[in-house]
């Protein structure tokens, strides 16, 4: 039997998805014809849960066996009969152990000596450290009684799979329409990806090693120890799984870095911990045990533990600094009644612990909760940085490439004692937003979800956001639970006029940017600056777009301004950060005081990286303003395109004088095509392009192109973008700083010539 490209692309990709579990489903084709090979039907892996409920029956769990869910498979089965088809064959992954058709798989395969399922391929895909690696089938062979395997070689990885920005790029390729459809509708896996898509690849890896190293069936990195706890917390919130927290502490750090989220614990001894039947999940009960030594903790209290597995009360037990955390000979089991192990760690070379190499990672066995966490991950930014991650990576034994190379960054951090970059960094920002004082974040969403827990409390929970926001930022005021206490308030740029009435004594904060992303609006800071400042309410200005090289937001008003560093200020598409100024001193200090206590610090890796790139920034953001008005001028004039969406465009109706803000267009234009269909997007999108590149970021010094609707808004419906004006077929330009336009120009040219300006 032959399996097509496609169809073990997508066994490959499932593999990867489930990855470090196995993944399991079926191939089916149609009854008629033996060699039919059509669909890929994915199936539920109970093993897990059969494990909990008897593990002296099934010994293996989901990490190295597989059990397709009866009622899945049954369902499937009859659906099948009614259309022609069956099941040819059934596949599973092999996680880190190669493709191989085990005794295991073997023994499940036959009955009394017999082929269990007579006429049914089996496939085992490898899946290794994450990644697709090679396949066998096997084929029950009725005269030797045994089966005869195949092997198939590893697939060429896609183009998807390269990387803008090199090893620890913030972006990867997206080659067709047809892919993002497919990776949109849960058909295959991005490899590299802004991490708001994917985390890094080096993340992923080292999340993996420590989560195999626990016996736990997840792992997700973050920045720090605390930072890993103030996500879970803030999940727990939002989830309305936390009323009441049950705190146990020695150190003060916990209780007052709670108060910062409103959160009040009952607390208890350690060594004097109450009856477990006092809690319950109903009301809303958590345990957090902040210990010293985890481990010595579940051997100490083994029992008292155990029992809040029947009562499906959320334990969590925080570790801030694993002493024992890089001995690969330790192994642990997870204890049972444990929800969550969150562990702190740092590299053992950091003399300075404030400005040293710290990552933190939490532990779980909770499949559904896990996977909500890493979507809130995505949006909230405090994911581990990548350098950081191969650090961690080589520490830990784990093989990754380039590992030399950060040991030496790291290395340097020391010598200059790790803040130095940051203290660097932050001064010049100041210097080039008029700001009084700065910080330094692991991302750009990282700052901003830091100022909405600073700026939005129970007394003032409205935020008021003036025009088409950045996608994240919106969908976090919007959909966020803790912020689910927050009110968000939307106003077009064409309604500052109704901005005076809004401002009541419950507005936390107002926040606008000064470019909006993607339609390029200007809003009228003067406007709003004055408005907010005479009723005493926080302007924050996100001035990634304009940069600073554009616009200076304090000098209208801005007690607040906020850049992902990752864009126009780093270039290179290779680093990730975020940066808070403040006008006044003195909005300083509590927000000093919430990156402390919730560990929220930038990477000195990715500090002194933004410092080297930072050096011509003002000479690249001119070739960025004038490449990208060369490309909207360009755009606006052609026949085929519909409408331009630029800072200074004709069709502009902000009805704000942008040249009185702007110095500079920034390096972001949008645009719709004349025939504004999928299939015309697609004639675009398509074809080759010799000096844009596909992806979707922006600030790279590269020219960049993405379908930004179909990637930020894809389950959309109509009636959702008609209500925010996005057009659904939005094609944004991120112009780059190249010395020369005319291959971009030619690029777009060629581009547009595949379009079709009406519907044939």
């Amino acid at each position: 039997m032959r399996i097509p490209e496609q169809i073990l692309a997508e066994c490959h990709a499932h593999g990867v998805e489930a990855y470090p579990e196995e993944s399991c489903g079926f191939i089916v084709g149609n009854i008629d014809d033996a060699e039919s090979l059509e669909t890929v039907h994915p199936m539920r892996n109970i093993m897990n849960e059969l494990h909990e409920e008897d593990p002296e029956q099934y010994p293996r769990t989901g990490r190295d066996g597989y059990m397709i869910d009866p009622r899945e498979h049954m369902k499937l089965e009859r659906s099948l009969k009614k259309e022609g088809k069956q099941i040819k064959v059934i596949y599973h992954s092999h996680p880190d152990v190669g493709a191989y058709f085990s005794a295991k798989d073997k023994e499940d395969a036959l009955w009394n000596g017999n082929a269990r399922y007579p006429g049914i391929t089996f496939l085992v895909c490898a899946t290794n450290q994450g990644k697709a690696g090679d396949a066998i089938l096997a084929d029950f062979n009725t005269t030797e009684s045994d089966f005869d395997i195949t092997k198939i070689p590893e697939i060429t990885p896609v183009a998807s799979s390269e990387l803008l920005g090199g090893t620890f790029g913030v972006s990867g390729l997206l080659p067709t329409l047809d892919f993002i459809h497919e990776w949109k509708n849960g058909k295959t896996e991005l490899e590299y990806g802004y991490f708001r898509f994917v985390p890094p690849k080096q993340v992923r890896t080292f999340q993996q090693q420590l989560a195999v190293r626990h016996q736990a069936r997840h792992g997700l990195a973050y920045s720090s120890g605390r930072s890993s706890l103030l996500e879970l917390l803030s999940y727990l919130q939002d989830s309305s799984l936390l009323t009441n927290l049950h705190l146990a502490s020695s150190g003060t750090f916990i209780t007052d870095a709670l108060l910062s989220l409103e959160i009040l614990p009952q607390s208890f001894n350690l060594n004097e911990l109450p009856d477990a039947e006092n809690f319950s999940a109903n009301e809303g009960d958590v345990i957090l045990i902040v210990s010293k030594n985890s481990i010595k903790f579940f051997r100490e209290n083994g029992e008292w533990l155990g029992k809040f597995k029947r009562l499906r009360v959320p334990v969590i037990v925080y570790e801030e600094t694993a002493s024992r955390f890089w001995q690969a000979d330790i192994q642990y089991e997870w204890p049972i009644g444990l929800s969550y192990w969150i562990r702190g760690f740092t590299h053992t070379k950091s003399r300075y612990f404030d400005c040293g190499i710290a990552g933190g990672i939490i532990l779980s066995n909770n499949d559904r909760q896990m996977a909500e966490l890493l979507e809130l991950r995505k949006r909230r930014g405090a994911v581990l940085s990548a350098r950081n991650a191969e650090l961690f990576c080589e520490k830990s034994s784990v093989n990754v490439e380039n590992s030399k190379r950060t040991s030496e960054y790291s290395e340097e951090v020391e010598t200059e004692h790790g803040c130095v970059h940051e203290e660097a960094v932050t001064k010049q920002l100041c210097a080039w937003e008029n700001a009084a004082a700065g910080l330094l974040f692991p991302s750009g969403m990282s700052a901003i979800m830091v100022l909405m827990n600073l700026l939005l409390k129970k007394n003032k929970p409205r935020v008021i956001v003036i025009g088409l926001i950045y996608s994240e930022t919106y969908s976090l005021l919007r959909d966020s639970g803790r912020t689910s206490n927050c009110d968000a308030l939307f106003l077009g740029l064409q309604e500052l006029e109704r901005l005076s009435e809004v401002l009541t004594e419950d507005v936390g904060m107002v926040i606008t940017e000064t470019i909006t992303n993607p339609l390029c609006g200007v809003p009228d800071l003067e406007c709003i600056g004055k408005l907010a400042n005479a009723h005493g309410v926080p302007f924050v200005v996100d001035n990634t777009l304009a940069s600073p090289a554009n616009c200076q937001p304090v000098f209208w008003g801005a007690d607040y301004v906020i850049h992902s560093t990752t864009k126009y200020l780093s270039g290179s598409n290779d680093h990730a950060g975020g940066a808070i100024l403040v006008k006044c001193p003195e909005n300083l200090n509590a927000l000093k005081e919430f990156q402390h206590n919730w560990g929220l610090k930038i990477s000195p890796l990715e500090a002194k990286v933004l410092r080297q790139r930072m050096h011509d920034f003002k000479e690249r953001m001119q070739r960025f303003n004038e490449n990208n008005e060369a490309v909207a001028y360009f755009l606006e004039a052609h026949p085929a395109v519909g409408r331009v969406y630029f800072a200074s465009s004709q069709y502009d109706v902000s009805g704000s004088p942008t040249t009185k803000f702007l110095s500079g267009n920034g390096g972001v234009v949008s645009f719709v095509l004349k025939n504004d269909t999928e299939d015309n997007l697609q004639k675009f999108y398509d074809g080759e392009f010799t000096s844009i590149l596909k992806a979707p970021t922006l600030g790279s010094n590269q020219t960049l192109v993405c379908p930004y609707s179909m990637l930020t808004h894809y389950h959309d419906s109509d009636e959702d973008l008609l209500e925010i004006e996005l057009p659904r077929y939005l094609i944004r330009i991120a112009s780059g700083s190249e010395k020369e336009i005319a291959p971009i120009i030619a690029d777009l040219n060629s581009a547009l010539a595949r379009t079709t300006l009406k519907d044939n």
